[in-house]
């Protein structure tokens, strides 16, 4: 059976539809209108396709300032990425992205060009694949682009997320993410803030509290299918650190089986087999499962 998060992307380039599709286009100050298809970007330089009376075609150059705007309601690539986060292709998802943003960096200063929404999603997907590296590098650049204020909340979730990798106060971070918590009711933003919030606890060691938060987001969440394999593989891990090894091996297995062919699901298997066939230990006293108290989270 297709799961839902197979049928993302199809579906919503169906919804967009050929209308959608058409108004893809390059528009010159002369008015011409050059459609998604008769224009290409070589080394950061644009040419169009003209068809000849003789019914050759040939290159001409098209120069930047004569572009008056782009008409782009959709970007296929984000979409697409989407879909293969919610498969569980973290990895793909960035190739895809980071392949759409080189073909949109030529028109990023030109209106209309949705290189900036590419370049957020884009980040969004370093953070989630945990690629700490190549996030520190692109996230001042997105730090500094203009945004509405979700987007503006999304960027300062990023910045959480650095914060909480490098930060020593984590129970700090960990307020500014609860506090977030309590004032959206956005279900994207609520769910990346969840996924701030267990990582903390992990961090902390409060395998408990971290369980609790990562599971927010597959039960409460789900239809963020983006997020949702990343909070279940780790929903897995953090059992093994409460010793439940039965009850992760039950999570990988359904992760392996709801995302065939993912890094995620290779990662799931490589993973169980080295609890595969281990019993739960016995319940520990509660002061052993973590290095701090509770905090207020744990009562969410």
């Amino acid at each position: 059976m297709l799961s839902f998060k197979s049928l993302l992307f199809p579906l919503a380039c169906i919804a967009l539809g050929a209308p959608a599709l058409h108004a893809q286009a390059l528009v010159l100050k002369n008015n011409d209108r050059i459609p998604f298809g008769s224009f290409s970007v070589e080394g950061g330089k644009v040419s169009r396709t003209i068809k000849m009376s003789n019914g050759a075609e040939a290159k001409a150059s098209i120069n930047l300032t004569d572009i008056a705007r782009l008409e782009w309601p959709e970007v296929r690539e984000v979409l697409e990425a989407q879909a293969m986060l919610g498969e569980g292709k973290a990895k793909e998802a960035i190739e895809v992205l980071a392949k759409s943003k080189e073909f949109f960096k030529p028109f990023k200063a030109i209106p209309g060009s949705p290189y900036n929404d590419i370049s957020l999603a884009h980040v969004e997907a370093l953070d989630q694949a945990g690629d700490f590296d190549a996030l520190i590098r692109v996230l001042p650049e997105v730090e500094a682009m203009k945004w509405d204020d979700q987007k503006k909340l999304k960027v300062r979730i990023l910045k959480l997320n650095m914060s909480r990798r490098t930060s020593g106060d984590q129970d700090a971070i960990l307020s500014q993410a609860e506090d977030l918590l309590k004032d959206t009711l956005d279900a994207e933003i609520s769910a990346r803030l969840w996924m701030t919030v267990a990582e903390i606890h992990t961090r902390k060691e409060r395998w408990e509290p971290a369980l609790m938060a990562y599971l927010h987001v597959p039960v409460f969440y789900g239809s963020q299918a983006a997020l949702v394999p990343q909070a279940e593989l780790a929903a897995a891990r953090t059992l093994t650190k409460m010793e439940r090894f039965k009850d992760a091996v039950g999570f990988y297995q359904r992760i392996a089986e709801a995302y065939p062919g993912s890094e995620t699901a290779e990662t799931a298997k490589k993973e169980m087999a080295i609890y595969n066939g281990r019993e739960n230990k016995p319940d520990r006293p509660a002061a052993a499962g973590g290095k701090d108290s509770p905090t207020k989270t744990e009562s969410k």
